[in-house]
């Protein structure tokens, strides 16, 4: 189903014109609130999503003409010195470079094999923060270093500040802080610990998506692609639709629609166990009982 046939479904059910501009975007609002709450609601399997990055160092450049491109191999006039773009910071004039061929000289220009960008190199870093999800994340499962074969712990700010309190160490990657959000996309930074030594390193990265705010740009999307399922869109059609009925005073008609949203639902909860198959799942609090997802009668855990 696409956002604009979801929008017509609330309107429509509902009783308002969907062709009014005012309440498609209410409509549109009340979607996206819903799909909110219930991504919320449990650790849905839909919403989990993998990625990787790879460890950098951070060139600051001056005097940069032109817009360096991802990839592309720059290389010193002085120096003779290579490394590849990883991505480029215009508005700090930082460039993120791997796989350097040695140390590049202060103040030398630095040239983009093909963009023909260039910039005067003033020093460099290895980079501990990194972006590594370009969009909203709602959980954090897991960090692996893939090149060393090394699992990534995930600790907190009082343990991160402990290990190295000038953030000086270097070496191999075994901890991760999520360290809050870049403050231009709203996306959320990883402090690394060791501060990577090497370039080029792949750290792999599993994570739970948070749902974006919906745009009218995106009335043509599906809401698969907007991050719910199928089994997913009735339940924000139900939902948004309460929300408008609850704003026009029909508390009864809102009473509906929340029972049809609760059994749609719960629908989700039950498909989503079985998308994990057969497993168990210990319990959040103590107990002596273990809980299965199959037929299996509950046994007691010892």
């Amino acid at each position: 189903m696409l956002l604009s046939e979801g929008i017509a479904l609330v309107l429509d059910r509902v009783g308002l014109d969907s062709g009014n501009t005012t309440f498609k975007n209410r409509a549109r609002q009340y979607l996206n609130i819903t799909a909110i709450e219930i991504a919320n609601l449990l650790r849905w399997w839909w919403l989990n999503r993998t990625t990787t990055f790879r460890t950098t160092k951070t060139f600051t450049l001056s005097g940069i003409s032109g817009t360096f491109s991802a990839g592309e191999t720059v290389t010193g006039r002085v120096s003779g010195k290579t490394a590849v773009v990883d991505s480029f910071d215009a508005t700090n004039s930082l460039l993120y470079v791997y796989s350097e061929s040695g140390t590049f000289t202060a103040e030398e220009v630095i040239d983009g094999g093909s963009s023909s960008a260039l910039g005067q190199y003033e020093s460099s870093a290895n980079t501990r923060v990194y972006t590594p999800v370009d969009g909203y994340v709602s959980a954090w499962w897991s960090f692996m270093d893939e090149t060393n074969e090394n699992p990534i712990g995930i600790v907190g700010p009082d343990e991160y500040d402990l290990l190295d309190e000038d953030f000086s160490v270097t070496g191999n990657v075994y901890k991760a802080f999520i360290s809050g959000v870049d403050a231009t996309t709203g996306y959320p930074k990883v402090a690394l610990y060791y501060t990577p030594s090497d370039t080029n390193t792949i750290i792999r990265v599993r994570y739970q998506i948070g749902i974006s705010s919906w745009l009218e740009a995106q009335d043509g999307n599906t809401f698969l692609k907007l991050g719910i399922p199928q089994i997913g869109e009735s339940a924000l059609v139900y939902g948004a639709t309460k929300l408008f009925l609850q704003e026009k005073g029909d508390e009864s008609g809102a009473q509906r629609e929340a029972a049809e949203l609760a059994r749609a639902v719960s629908l989700m909860q039950k498909q989503n166990l079985m998308q994990q198959g057969n497993r168990r799942y210990g319990p959040d609090q103590e107990t002596s009982f273990l809980v299965r997802t199959d037929n299996s009668l509950v046994v007691e855990s010892g």
